[in-house]
């Protein structure tokens, strides 16, 4: 973290508020002042991994992620004698956990990259006019998405369907164990793919075609309907607590996007890390939804507009191991190799080693390392990967400008860039558009306690540090729309 954006314990002042997130690598929890800074040590993490297998499998146990969350609470209010207001929390979008009559899990929870339902995510295209129900939910169908995943639990665990009395998001389950009540955000809700995004509610052909009622999901809940802590079993493990709300469970997407200062419908925010999105938030009615995009309703006035990709840091982990390129990539000259003039003779990259989300959404698309030739360098390669990240990025950034116009400003944070910011010069060359670098550590996090901050009086938010802008160079812009006519033709092949 940046050292000028934390505050001391004996400086920071109330209100205080709680981010708690839960991502692929852990669940975490920090304590933040008014500001919107963290307060001293007072940030924890609990690591975990998901459980994948063969099948398409990705899950983990959803009562190890509460008890990860309640660790990492008891730990940064370990000796803290100030009162907290509010709670804001978010996970991982797209998770189900399957809840019994008595409240237990019979499931875990399915992830996000779970792709065991992509059969009913295809079969679904047949059921639904695809084009009016994107329009309508503001999600695409996808094996992310709940409805093919309760067509597919029913058809492959009908005794698990049977006896399930709730479907519930991840970060709903954790309200129900730690307050003993359910609570889930209206973006987290819309992150299931089954809300209408204008409406707020659940569409019935979903349900209709899924079998299920609407009370087997969680109500959605805008931010400003939080739930009281008092006298909840939270609570009373933690008296600090007793006055404070607990802001419904959002998308890590919409998190990622405050914590970093990316707010209005001119500001784009660029996320980093294993995978890669683009979001924008708008508080204006989006009247026609172009399909690459995905839009997620947050409350009555504002809605996270963008898209996904699956694979952006691991294209380097990827390319790093399978060319014998060094463990460390920091002992490669990265910087001569990554802002040098690009050329033609850099491998073109499809990097879809997940499939793709957007612009395409299709399941089974795999990646194309094209222009290979035996004189081609595994530096090379490692070039053109980096290339085709920043194409992936570009594709669905024209997209966006059909909703959001050309942004003002462009602020990017994550993993990735942490690693290996000179790659910045390569994004910034093929948006010919100036990308600020913001330097937040868990910025993600942060932003769950700014959503929580937003529903309190006092905040007073400090403006997220900027580690430095890469300006574009004007004479590269040429090439990378060359090249991204070339990915799309090659695109259509993976």
């Amino acid at each position: 973290m940046s050292p000028r954006f934390w505050t001391a314990s004996d400086r920071a002042r109330a209100p205080y508020v709680i981010g708690l997130d839960v991502g692929s690598g852990g669940s975490r929890a920090a304590l933040y002042d008014a500001t919107g800074r963290e307060v001293g040590k007072r940030h924890h993490k609990v690591e975990h991994a998901f459980t994948t297998a063969d099948d398409g499998a990705s899950t983990i146990d959803a009562d190890q992620v509460v008890e990860e969350l309640r660790e990492a609470l008891h730990v940064i209010l370990d000796g803290f004698d100030g009162e907290v207001s509010a709670i804001g929390v978010d996970t991982f979008a797209s998770s189900l956990v399957a809840v019994d009559a008595a409240g237990d899990a019979i499931t875990p929870c399915i992830t996000y990259a779970d792709t065991r339902c992509r059969a009913q995510s295809a079969a679904l295209r047949d059921l639904v006019d695809p084009v009016g129900l994107h329009d309508r939910t503001g999600a695409r169908i996808h094996s992310s998405y709940l409805t093919p995943r309760l067509l597919w639990l029913r058809a492959e665990q009908p005794d698990v369907f049977a006896r399930s009395a709730h479907f519930m998001a991840l970060g709903e389950y954790v309200a129900h164990r730690l307050l003993g009540q359910a609570a889930i955000g209206t973006a987290g809700a819309a992150w299931g793919g089954m809300l209408d995004r204008r409406e707020g509610t659940y569409v019935p052909q979903l349900l209709e075609i899924a079998q299920i009622d609407a009370e087997k999901l969680g109500r959605p809940r805008d931010p400003s309907d939080g739930v009281p802590l008092a006298g909840t079993p939270l609570a009373a493990e933690l008296p600090q607590l007793a006055g404070a709300i607990w802001v419904p469970v959002v998308g890590d997407g919409l998190t990622a996007n405050l914590g970093i200062g990316a707010q209005g419908a001119r500001t784009w925010g660029i996320s980093t890390a294993t995978s890669g999105a683009i979001r924008v938030l708008v508080d204006t009615e989006v009247p026609a939804l172009p399909s690459g995009l995905w839009a997620y309703r947050v409350d009555a006035h504002r809605t996270l507009v963008g898209s996904a990709m699956s694979d952006c840091g691991r294209v380097l982990d990827y390319v790093r191991s399978t060319f014998a390129l060094p463990e460390d990539l920091a002992d490669l000259d990265l910087e001569s190799l990554l802002t040098a003039a690009p050329e033609d003779a850099t491998p073109l990259v499809v990097p879809f080693l997940s499939g793709e989300r957007g612009t395409g959404w299709r399941d089974g698309a795999r990646a194309i390392f094209a222009h290979v030739s035996a004189s081609t360098t595994p530096e090379q390669i490692l070039r053109g990967a980096v290339e085709g990240i920043a194409l992936s990025f570009l594709r669905i950034a024209d997209v966006l400008r059909e909703v959001s116009g050309t942004p003002e400003r462009i602020v990017l944070s994550g993993g990735m860039t942490g690693a290996v910011p000179s790659w910045l010069q390569i994004l910034a060359d093929a948006f010919q558009a100036p990308i600020d670098h913001i330097a937040i550590s868990r910025s993600t996090m942060r932003g769950a306690a700014l959503l929580a901050l937003e529903q309190l009086d006092g905040a007073d938010i400090a403006e997220a540090p900027l580690v430095r802008r890469v300006e574009p160079v004007p004479d590269r812009g040429a090439y990378y729309r060359a090249r991204l006519e070339a990915f799309e033709k090659l695109a259509d092949l993976a």
